[in-house]
């Protein structure tokens, strides 16, 4: 299946995905329109490309379409998803133009629980850095470039491989890094084993190498299931960590492989960040880098927007915002924290769903209990309705039979407010989740800068 010519509408596009995908289009020369429900930041940056964008439903914006390209999270009953079936007009999903891509433009990328959009952005620096300009698709803005989306001039494309949805089962890839396979997205996998499963098939499919973290159970079962390399702090891995120092604000160590090691540091956090590194150092060697070379782009690694994402200090007050939200996710963000705070770390949760809520909430307050401070605000929905009983109160109890002293504030607008007065000198404040706790931090810098 091919990208038809003429233009091209999309649906949904003010999403991280979305965007990005609109800016490779955009810069592969395809003409373009685009709508999201609720417009933002993402949908004005296409704007900003000569594309025709509207806020809200507009039928009418399909009409002359060749092909009219959804959100995953657009429902079918879509104002402008039916009217481009009224008019004749084909509609994809966001998986089959990815799918499209895939086969047009040779692809590697990075899937997993958690991870793989900072792998993604791994993989992208590393190839820069070499003198390669790669076309991709990453699920947030690189720092360093400041976009999420670009079409590059060699003839490779690194994308972030999302299992959400199962969109990663329609892709075409020529290498592919597994990070990690943990239960999630319960409102498309009916099990963990039909979530490995999804994996395995997914790995197998990939026309080159494979690389699998050894420390993570579920990627060491896709790994064993696809003849693929392995990396990890496992004894066992193929590419294995060792000498790691986790020092404030980076790691480093060695990776060493079948045929000698490199040293690397990355100016990140957390033995998650040197899993990440090392996963996209296993998979860019596996594919005919060299491996110093690509240890050596890394250490240059600015980061992902909203992935251990710095804010600011404000009155002494140290501020990060990150997209964790899965109980892991939240664990890793904490445990990093620790290597970097000169004081108490408060903790500011926002769940993301009613499904992943409900599934792993106490799990969630495991978590947060690393904390010295916990604060859950209730829960953001996104493309789900609620459910009766299904609040942030439920991760808040979770936090305090674990021990965290936990304060539950119901409305989110409300929360910066709330956490102000309790903020001195030398904390590190850190806001989680994947929904409007974005701008938590936009309404506290503010407050914080007008005390004595």
């Amino acid at each position: 299946m091919s990208i038809p010519e003429g233009r091209i509408h999309l649906v949904g596009a003010g999403g991280a995905g979305m965007s990005a995908i609109a800016k490779l289009l955009v810069g592969r020369g395809h003409p373009l329109s685009a709508s999201d429900l609720r417009g933002g930041a993402a949908l004005e940056s296409l704007a900003d490309l000569d594309v025709t964008t509207h806020v809200g439903h507009h039928p009418e914006a399909v009409s002359g379409a060749s092909l009219v390209v959804a959100s995953s999270a657009v429902p079918d009953y879509d104002e402008e998803l039916k009217a481009a079936r009224d008019m004749g007009i084909e509609v994809w999903r966001r998986p089959q133009l990815l799918g499209a891509l895939t086969r047009d433009i040779p692809t590697i990328g990075a899937t997993g629980t958690h991870g793989k959009t900072t792998t993604t952005a791994m993989l992208i620096t590393a190839l820069r850095s070499v003198g390669e300009d790669p076309s991709f698709v990453v699920g947030g803005d690189l720092v360093d470039v400041g976009t999420n989306g670009h079409a590059g001039s060699t003839d490779l494309l690194v994308l972030e491989a999302d299992e959400a949805f199962r969109t990663f089962e329609s892709l075409r890839l020529r290498g592919l890094v597994v990070t990690n396979v943990e239960h999630e997205h319960v409102d498309h996998f009916e099990s963990e084993a039909d979530l490995v499963n999804s994996f395995v098939g997914v790995a197998r499919e990939v026309d080159g190498p494979v690389t699998c973290c050894r420390d993570d159970p579920g990627a060491t079962v896709v790994a064993s299931s696809s003849d693929a390399v392995t990396y990890g702090f496992h004894e066992d891995a193929d590419w294995r960590i060792e000498d790691f120092d986790g020092g404030p604000g980076k790691v480093s160590f060695r990776l060493v492989g079948r045929d000698g090691s490199v040293g690397v540091t990355v100016p990140q956090p957390g033995t998650h960040t040197a899993r990440n590194a090392a996963g996209a150092i296993s998979l860019l060697s596996e594919l005919g880098r060299d491996p110093a070379d690509v240890a050596a782009g890394l250490a240059s690694f600015k980061g992902v927007g909203r992935r251990w994402d710095h804010k600011g200090t404000v009155a002494g007050v140290v501020l990060y915002d990150d997209y964790a939200h899965h109980p892991t996710e939240v664990a890793a963000v904490l445990d990093a924290a620790a290597d970097t705070a000169p004081g108490r770390i408060v903790a500011v949760f926002q769940p993301h769903l009613y499904t992943r809520t409900q599934r792993f909430s106490t799990e969630f307050g495991q978590a947060l209990a690393r904390a010295d401070v916990v604060v859950v605000t209730d829960v953001f929905g996104a493309r789900e309705d609620p459910v009766p009983g299904i609040t942030g109160e439920l991760v808040a109890d979770a936090a305090r039979q674990a021990g965290a002293t936990v304060h539950y504030v119901p409305h989110r607008y409300d929360l910066a407010g709330f956490v102000a007065p309790m903020l001195r000198e030398g904390d590190l404040v850190v806001s989680l989740g994947a929904g409007d706790i974005t701008l938590f931090h936009t309404e506290l810098a503010p407050i914080l800068g007008e005390r004595p």
